[in-house]
């Protein structure tokens, strides 16, 4: 090192220092461009990640609204076949209110006809105490004797005969002419069963899609599987789920007219007995009969009789025998209607009507059980290039690679299945559940899971697994 150099007295001397080449330090050289690659990467990604959230996001809303559509599908379903049923339940409770009609009608008839003997065969006061009469209520015959003063009155007279030409016999009057006009019910209430039952599978498939091309109103297209994954109502148990009875089969629809007419007791009894107070030993005694009823013959005929007779009993011998014996019997009426099978004639009558039930199978059912229940599954399908994501309806196009990321459906469809059931729900005033028929009209709809079976098929169709 050289040494220090003095310029002068008073001047400072400066050191100067220097580096060898060969020890001075290198800084890197600036780097340029290497970041783009990078940059690339992520924007690629994000632009992968864009498209899978809109796809993901359109799929899953076009997924919801398909599954929504399918719950609308089956429940219209549902509420139709709950409406049919109900139908079939007030139509059949119309049919038992005809038949009731006509038995009552009948039994007026007869019962007029009856009376109307009664007023011709016992004159006016010979009912009365004291007179002379050949019918002798005054022996204690205490329910008979009012009625034997009114049907031998003037009154009752007219009243008979004002209601004989309502309620004739002979078809003229008014009870045949409701009879008639009960057929013509009865003919049109059958009519509109069968063509509920004949039409039903119809207006189903066309109330369905209806209700999926409402759904999708302006926003592509919607199919509804032709055949259902499960049809109860055309398949239950290796059967139908409603049947029509005709025939011997028409048992079920007779027992319920004759409980329903059973309840009116001028109908099916029109009977009693009225005796003296005392013994035939003591004094002579009166007995008062009469006997009156309706009954349905077979499916065929209303048959109704009135009859009343008034009988005389005293004490007297018969060779060594003693004894109360009828010494006197009076006929006081008779009446007689049955219908006719003959079309055309009065008091026509077509028999018990043909109806609509549950299926064997279906009333095979108990309430432990559940009772019947109707099931239906549809299926509802949308074709993949009508779904709204990044590579079909939508405005947003991937291009390139991207087109990888787009969005795809087995067999190229969505699907989503529905199932609605249609079950009786009735509890009656001792609050016991009541079991499910086509007399009461109280079946109503619900949706439920799918069954598992139904849930298979529908990945078979679909080509998929579970």
């Amino acid at each position: 090192m050289p040494p220090p150099r003095h310029d002068g007295p008073g001047t400072a001397c400066t050191m100067i220092h220097s580096t060898p080449p060969h020890r001075r330090l290198r800084l890197p050289l600036r780097q340029r461009g290497q970041a783009m690659i990078f940059g690339i990467f992520v924007l690629l990604g994000a632009a992968v990640a864009t498209f899978y959230l809109f796809n993901t996001g359109q799929m899953t809303a076009e997924k919801t609204k398909l599954v929504n559509t399918a719950d609308a599908v089956a429940y219209s379903a549902g509420v139709m076949h709950a409406r049919a049923l109900n139908f079939d339940a007030y139509t059949n409770r119309a049919l038992v209110a005809n038949e009731a009609t006509i038995a009552q009608m009948v039994s007026i008839s007869s019962w007029l006809e009856y009376s109307e003997e009664h007023v011709e065969r016992v004159p006016p006061m010979m009912c009365y105490p004291g007179s002379y009469t050949p019918i002798p209520v005054w022996l204690g015959t205490l329910r008979y004797a009012p009625l034997c003063y009114i049907l031998s009155s003037g009154a009752g007279g007219a009243v008979v005969e004002v209601a004989d030409g309502i309620f004739n016999s002979e078809g003229v009057g008014g009870g045949a002419a409701t009879v008639f006009l009960a057929e013509l019910a009865k003919t049109e209430l059958k009519l509109m069963q069968a063509t509920v039952a004949a039409g039903m599978v119809f207006a189903r498939d066309s109330v369905m899609r209806e209700v999926a091309n409402v759904n999708y109103h302006d926003n592509g297209n919607v199919s509804v599987d032709t055949v259902p994954l499960k049809d109860n109502w055309i398949s239950f148990d290796g059967g139908s789920f409603i049947s029509k009875r005709t025939d011997n089969e028409r048992t079920r629809m007779k027992d319920v007219i004759l409980d329903v007419v059973g309840r009116d007791r001028f109908v099916t009894t029109r009977s009693w007995t009225d005796d003296s107070q005392w013994p035939c030993l003591i004094a002579p005694i009166g007995e008062a009969r009469r006997t009156g009823g309706t009954q349905l013959n077979g499916f065929d005929s209303w048959e109704a009789r009135d009859d009343a007779s008034y009988r005389v009993r005293q004490m007297r011998w018969r060779g060594l025998s003693f004894r109360c014996r009828t010494t006197a019997t009076y006929a006081l009426g008779s009446g007689h209607l049955k219908t006719s099978s003959t079309p055309g004639t009065a008091w026509y009558y077509s028999g018990v009507p043909n109806f609509y039930e549950l299926s064997d199978a279906a009333l095979g059912y108990s309430i432990e059980s559940g009772g019947p229940r109707l099931q239906f599954s549809i299926r509802l399908t949308r074709a993949n290039g009508e779904t709204r994501t990044s590579g079909n309806a939508s405005g947003i196009k991937p291009t390139g690679r991207l087109e990888r990321f787009d969005s795809a459906a087995a067999s190229g469809v969505l699907a989503a299945v529905a199932t609605s059931e249609v079950y009786f729900d009735h509890r009656q005033e001792d609050e016991t559940e009541e079991l499910g028929s086509l007399f009461n009209p109280y079946w109503q709809v619900h949706l439920i899971s799918n069954p598992a079976a139904v849930t298979a098929a529908a990945l078979a169709l679909q080509g998929a697994t579970p």
